[in-house]
């Protein structure tokens, strides 16, 4: 039982679940956007595993700081672009309902800052140190 662990155990705990749960590919009969607390460390857990962040299928990368007109995905460096892993169907809905609305209906953050990391998962072009 847990009813007498610190808060923070829980959290960790849970946290290293999630975790668990994505990067093995475990079936969940639930959304895991439901069970987390820490919304930004669980979206970037899905980007590391490619998995939408809403509902858990493979992931597209979506791009909350906007490409295109103008703007060359293949040129710009992404590192510190906001970005989310979004399966086709969210993708499209952020895309068609808007950013705001979107972050909104499902009380997701405004995007993570793709690191290092991500840009190599991802292959896209990050700073040169």
């Amino acid at each position: 039982s847990l009813s007498n662990a610190p808060m923070s155990l829980v959290c960790a705990l849970q946290r290293f679940l999630v975790r668990f749960i994505l990067e093995w590919d475990i079936p969940c009969s639930f959304p895991l956007l439901s069970f987390v607390d820490d919304v930004a460390d669980y979206v970037y857990s899905c980007l590391v595993n490619k998995k939408c962040c809403v509902c858990g299928l493979k992931a597209d990368l979506h791009h909350v700081d906007h490409v295109g007109t103008g703007r060359s995905r293949d040129e710009i460096i992404h590192e510190g672009m906001k970005v989310l892993p979004l399966c086709r169907e969210h993708h499209t809905e952020a895309h068609t309902i808007g950013q705001k609305t979107f972050e909104e209906k499902w009380h997701i953050t405004d995007g993570i800052d793709a690191d290092k990391t991500i840009c190599r998962i991802y292959k896209l072009k990050a700073r040169k140190d």
